[in-house]
């Protein structure tokens, strides 16, 4: 994350733009986030209760990001909903289920979770992505196979090219004859 989205998450005001507890509430839960970013991106060596903490905290974090607006039968807002279940994405699922498991086995190898990135895969999505729309497997292509499939497929044909030193592409080149002779 870089200086500016750290910078928004500590400081944005939100509350000067939702008055009243629905701010405050939507300020906190982006707060507690940023805690959590922290303890995740630490240099220390987290304890055991820390880790515990973390997973419960996170745990916390995705369940008020998705709190339910609550009415009353006569349609009063009890509590006012945050955002909505289908909001919450892999990633926010990974942090609650699966980073304090990441972080303990992490730990027993001397190794921290700030070490690694997931930059790699953002790039390989970001590759598949614009293969699929950018080739003619988007909307079924030429074939029956599975988008996934055909992508499969062509980053083997690349590795192949790549291994047996065949060039993936051409250019065409000019032979000039010369007639007059």
């Amino acid at each position: 994350m870089g200086p500016a989205k750290k910078c928004v998450l500590e400081n944005f005001p939100v509350t000067n733009y939702l008055p009243g507890s629905h701010g405050q509430t939507i300020e906190k839960l982006w707060r507690d986030f940023f805690s959590l970013y922290k303890l995740m991106r630490s240099k220390d060596e987290l304890a055991d209760a820390t880790i515990n903490k973390f997973e419960i905290d996170a745990q916390n974090w995705v369940s008020t990001f998705c709190q339910p607006t609550l009415k009353k039968a006569t349609g009063e807002i009890i509590q006012e909903g945050i955002y909505q279940r289908q909001d919450v994405t892999p990633y926010m699922h990974v942090l609650a289920c699966h980073i304090p498991a990441f972080m303990r086995s992490l730990k027993s190898e001397g190794l921290k979770l700030r070490y690694f990135s997931s930059s790699s895969l953002e790039k390989k999505n970001h590759q598949h992505v614009r293969l699929f729309f950018g080739k003619t497997t988007m909307g079924g292509g030429k074939t029956q196979q599975s988008p996934v499939k055909e992508i499969q497929k062509y980053e083997n044909r690349q590795i192949y090219f790549l291994i047996h030193n065949i060039p993936n592409s051409y250019s065409e080149k000019f032979i000039e004859i010369d007639t007059q002779k």
